[in-house]
């Protein structure tokens, strides 16, 4: 198929952070509006890329002022107790001794990122992009991060896969022209998804690129 680069989402792709974390980073940012946690919408909120609309019409609070105050409690040493690497990961390592680009793009805060990609391992990617405003990015599904993935990577959409667990993944693999593989870990149901290519380990991927 011509495939030369394989490029992940990080968190709910690579690793998983438990539901634990984010139901007290919630609960805490919340309480410091006012505000109660419907615990239906914890999993909405996490796993859904519409977390603003969530905010504004469900919790009531102004976006902006919400992302400040969750990220104050959503620290890089809190999430580090609730997140592991999932235990498939070692195949992107073997996908890179076997030749091809690795890369990651992720649109989770600066040092967040550089948390989670340091527990993977940074040797295991050829390019990391941290698609978050911070940096300048648009985050997903906007396809900005995964272009600029491409180009460290020096190689085109067509000749690259994207592998992620949300809607805001697959989208933006579509909006860059990019084969979108959506990597199902049973910790989510979306309604209405349908990925080019649906996987359940990252092993699953020697069968569709031999």
């Amino acid at each position: 198929m011509g495939y030369k680069g394989i490029i992940f989402d990080l968190d709910g792709t690579l690793v998983t952070t438990k539901y634990e974390h984010r139901k007290i980073v919630l609960e805490k940012t919340l309480s410091d509006f006012g505000k109660p946690l419907p615990i239906e919408v914890i999993d909405k909120f996490w796993f859904e890329g519409n977390r603003d609309k969530i905010i504004k019409e469900i919790f009531e609070v102004n976006p902006s002022n919400f992302w400040t105050v969750y990220e104050s409690y959503d620290t890089p040493e809190f999430r580090k107790k609730f997140t592991n690497p999932y235990d498939d990961v070692g195949f992107v390592l073997e996908l890179k001794k076997r030749g091809y680009k690795t890369g990651v793009v992720t649109s989770a805060p600066v040092e967040i990122a550089k948390m989670e990609t340091e527990m993977v391992g940074k040797e295991f990617f050829d390019s990391i992009v941290v698609a978050h405003t911070l940096n300048g990015f648009i985050p997903k599904p906007n396809p900005s991060g995964l272009e600029q993935c491409l180009l460290n990577l020096g190689i085109k959409n067509t000749e690259s896969i994207f592998v992620g667990n949300s809607d805001e993944d697959v989208n933006a693999a579509r909006n860059a022209n990019i084969l979108d593989v959506l990597i199902n870990r049973k910790e989510y149901f979306y309604k209405n998804l349908n990925p080019s290519l649906s996987i359940e380990s990252l092993y699953d991927l020697d069968k569709f690129l031999s």
